[in-house]
């Protein structure tokens, strides 16, 4: 009974041991196949990135090609050019020298030739006059008198000499040309200064910055041997859904000294191409333009709300609002739209003379008349130009708003609860530091008027 129990023992201890090897085996492959799993995983992903930078080569690459490629046709055509002109310029030069000389020839040799030929006739005629007298010699026996005092009287009146010019007196043609340095090497100076071979154009788009219905677009100088005193930029931008910088339309947007600008008025989710050039204070044409990037701004243009206000009628995708009434009404934008970093531009594409309770401004909620612009949680600049924060007056005041004005707010954060606001009107400046409740991210940008002939445009 006992050795039965023991082998029954055996058994089961056995049993176990072999359902724990199983159970340890299933566990290693099932690791092994995790691992297996991972592996690839990391693997793929690897070979993801490895493709991509083979993509990326093949960009860099391709860049390098084609730029060198349109860079060379450039130079050729830029010198083929120039040869072309050159000669012409040369040929025309020489031709008009050689025409000068020709007139001056012309012009001496007529008369000279008129002396030649009377010479030549008086020659002749004595000539003639000699063999006459040399005839009447031999037959001087036979020969009246009188034929030969007519014959001397003949010659004597031949004896005259026609002037001929001295030598001093007619031209003796010359050309001059440049002496020291000589035209040849002039030319051959100014022909070793044309052209200036960059790795990469002396400016490039170095950020760009989403803005609503924008781009905030910054550039700088690479070229470390090219000095930014006395630097002018161009910027342009392509027409919309451009993906090629060869095809595509560029349009010139700003020109002058700044660093950056804003494109305003672009379409959101549409892609622009982008390139900016620069030129030396004095100089006519702009330099190399930079590499051409591609953009886009997926925030949504600024814009009125519509159908809040039943005296504004709201156009241009929510743009333009046009007061149709008399009443004094304000116009909110579509949600707190505008937050740190970006700026509204305010245009008065038709306007009037505007009262102290009329004008423009941003604040943190909406508000329900115009009274409560000049109340706290409101920043206010009247149509007269005076700016009330918080319902305070400010000392400084700004050009009136009317006719064609334009007005920007412009927003920074300086902490949870403070805003620094730019308030420029027709190139005059001013900025305050604005309290605001700490959840405060956007602030809504209103306008209220009261004589149906305004009309503004928001950008």
């Amino acid at each position: 009974m006992l050795i039965y129990e023991m082998s029954e023992v055996e058994e089961k201890a056995s049993s176990t041991s072999e359902r724990l090897r199983e159970e340890y085996r299933r566990h290693v492959k099932t690791q092994i196949s995790h691992d297996l799993v991972d592996t690839i995983a990391t693997l793929e992903q690897h070979q993801e990135h490895l493709l991509q930078l083979c993509d990326q080569l093949k960009l860099a690459k391709k860049q390098v090609t084609n730029s060198a490629s349109e860079t060379k046709a450039t130079i050729n055509a830029v010198f083929d050019s120039f040869i072309a002109a050159v000669n012409e310029s040369v040929n025309t030069r020489r031709r008009k020298l050689l025409d000068e000389v020709k007139e001056v020839e012309e012009e001496a040799r007529g008369p000279l030739d008129q002396c030649e030929n009377m010479l030549e006739t008086r020659v002749r005629e004595a000539a003639e006059r000699i063999e006459q007298g040399k005839r009447l010699q031999k037959h001087g026996g036979v020969m009246a008198k009188d034929t030969v005092v007519r014959y001397q009287e003949e010659a004597a009146a031949m004896t005259s000499l026609p002037e001929v010019p001295a030598l001093c007196a007619v031209p003796s043609v010359s050309v001059e040309f440049p002496g020291e340095p000589s035209l040849i090497e002039e030319v051959q100076d100014l022909i070793n200064q044309a052209g200036r071979v960059s790795r990469m154009g002396p400016v490039q788009i170095t950020n760009i910055v989403e803005q609503p219905g924008a781009l905030l677009v910054s550039w700088e100088e690479v070229d470390e041997d090219v000095s930014d005193d006395g630097l002018e930029f161009c910027f342009e931008c392509s027409n919309t859904g451009a993906t090629d910088h060869h095809t595509a339309i560029f349009h010139t947007k700003y020109v002058g000294p700044d660093y950056s600008f804003l494109l305003r008025d672009l379409r959101a989710g549409e892609s622009y191409l982008l390139r900016v050039a620069s030129r030396r204070e004095g100089a006519k044409c702009f330099g190399p333009w930079s590499l051409v990037q591609s953009a886009v701004t997926n925030i949504p243009h600024f814009r009125w709300k519509s159908g809040c206000c039943p005296g504004w009628s709201i156009a241009d995708d929510g743009r333009l609002a046009s007061k149709i009434t008399s009443d004094l009404e304000v116009l909110h934008s579509d949600g707190p739209l505008l937050r740190a970093g970006s700026s509204v531009l305010f245009k008065v594409v038709c306007g009037g003379v505007g009262c102290s309770d009329e004008g423009l401004g941003l604040c943190c909620q909406p508000v329900t008349g115009p009274e409560q612009l000049l109340l706290p949680g409101a920043l206010f600049l009247s149509a007269q130009g005076c700016v009330f924060l918080d319902g305070v007056s400010r000392v400084t005041r700004l050009p009136a708003i009317q006719d064609k004005s334009q007005v920007s707010f412009a927003v920074e954060k300086v902490s949870s609860t403070k805003f620094r606001v730019y308030i420029e009107s027709q190139e005059k400046q001013v900025t305050y530091e604005w309290g605001v409740p700490s959840a405060q991210e956007g602030l809504w940008f209103v306008g209220t008027f009261g004589e149906a002939r305004w009309k503004i445009s928001v950008h």
